[in-house]
């Protein structure tokens, strides 16, 4: 009875590390008692695969036992979430370099203001996130943690900056491979308008056409670019989603 107690605690103590900060369900629109409430079934369901905890012998090895499960879910759900938000760091590239960042408005996942495209990716996102199973993929992987790291062990959680810190690095680099061709051309637009100008002046082509034109074509072309955009992106996702159970062998 102990054994299936402090299984829980330490259960439920990842469980909502992971969903405090996962994609979507992390975001700040999702209430924490929300994310805590739905933790609370979710570690009943996953409480047989707490059979090998360690049941902690003083109230000590109790608090920093359930503190590292809690700092390990954190991570485990932050390296997806980094991955996550290439798509908007790619949207939001190319609405700076395209004109479109203007009219911001609010995104209730993120609290933040992105511009339009900003906003539509992370809309986009969410649905191809859930879409695609990805959450399910996430818990699954939460589940074989267990498995790889036994509840109530204290966690070497500084280890996890070995993968968080990879894991940023793919995410900009990521973001950067998917706006580069829609930059590149928005680039070019501009540079063909500045010589325009600059070969007839008395137009104003640059200042009079020049940011409608870069507009209208950013659009035309997002719209071209926008499914390959979408399948390279997901075709990433699954890599952060394995990086949970590296993270977990990391701990060890």
């Amino acid at each position: 009875m102990i054994a299936t107690v402090a299984a829980g605690i330490f259960m439920f103590a990842r469980v909502s590390g992971l969903l405090m900060t996962m994609p979507a369900l992390g975001s700040g629109i999702v209430p924490r008692l929300a994310r805590l409430g739905a933790a609370a079934p979710l570690t009943l369901v996953l409480l047989p695969a707490g059979a090998d905890t360690r049941v902690p012998e003083t109230l000590g090895q109790l608090v920093a036992g359930v503190g590292s499960e809690f700092i390990l879910g954190i991570a485990m759900g932050t390296v997806v979430s980094i991955a996550f938000g290439s798509l908007g760091s790619a949207a939001e590239l190319l609405s700076t370099q395209g004109g479109l960042h203007i009219g911001s408005m609010l995104d209730p996942l993120t609290l933040s203001q992105p511009g339009a495209l900003g906003l539509l990716a992370s809309w986009l996102g969410t649905g191809v996130f859930f879409g695609a199973g990805l959450h399910l993929q996430c818990i699954q992987a939460l589940a074989e943690s267990f498995a790889i790291l036994p509840p109530g062990t204290i966690h070497n959680v500084a280890s996890a900056g070995e993968v968080l810190v990879p894991a940023t690095g793919v995410a900009v680099a990521l973001g950067i491979t998917l706006a580069g061709p829609l930059v590149i051309f928005v680039f070019l637009v501009n540079l063909g308008l500045s010589i325009l100008s600059r070969m007839a002046p008395g137009l104003q082509l640059f200042f009079a056409v020049g940011p409608s034109f870069t507009v209208v074509a950013s659009l035309a072309l997002l719209l071209i670019a926008l499914q390959p955009m979408l399948a390279a992106w997901l075709y990433s996702l699954p890599e952060s989603v394995a990086a949970i159970l590296v993270l977990a062998d990391l701990a060890r």
